[in-house]
């Protein structure tokens, strides 16, 4: 049926179904559809039978067509698969740079914990050092809380609860402890 679909008979056909969708008039587009479904009963086939005959007689016959449409559908396909390749990247570096921040965390989190026991194991050895349950001597609370201020970075709060003596205490005792500046003058 397409072998006398001639050039010029496909040509038209085009022709009035182009002015059928882009016509501003009513009256012109309906008058082109009607010219091509008189064009398309003619050869023996409906309208869409005669329109898929001309687009596949026209990619046959026109080979610049026919590369010019597999060099587009070949560009559609490799920004596909760049597209993919980007987001499977984009995905991966996201991944890895939220495994990161949270191994750092877990990092800082475990050494914040091994300095807290250190701490803790620094004041209970100098709390021991004070006070052996074998000695009857028992170190004086005020030595214990002059090697609390002068070894560790305790907060003076601290030290006056596990010593037991007031916070005035404390404050005295770092005061004193503080080396004498001579005066300027002498």
């Amino acid at each position: 049926m397409s072998d006398s679909f001639t050039p010029d008979k496909r040509e038209r056909f085009r022709k009035l179904l182009t002015l059928a969708s882009e016509s501003p008039y009513d009256g012109e587009r309906t008058a082109a559809l009607e010219a091509a479904k008189r064009l398309a009963s003619s050869l023996g086939m409906d309208l869409e039978e005669a329109a898929r005959a001309c687009r596949q007689d026209s990619f046959e016959d026109d080979p610049v067509e026919q590369r010019a449409r597999e060099d587009r559908e070949a560009d559609a396909r490799t920004r596909r698969a760049n597209q993919a390749w980007m987001w499977r990247t984009y995905a991966a570096y996201a991944y890895d740079a939220a495994a990161s921040r949270m191994r750092q965390q877990r990092r800082e989190e475990i050494q914040k914990q091994q300095e807290a026991e250190e701490q803790q194991r620094r004041t209970e050895r100098l709390w021991r050092a004070g006070n052996h349950r074998s000695s009857t001597r028992q170190r004086p609370r005020k030595d214990f809380a002059r090697a609390l201020i002068r070894e560790t970075a305790l907060p003076l709060s601290e030290i006056a609860e596990i010593t037991g003596l007031s916070m005035r205490n404390i404050v005295e005792l770092k005061l004193k402890m503080r080396p004498h500046a001579t005066a300027a003058g002498e």
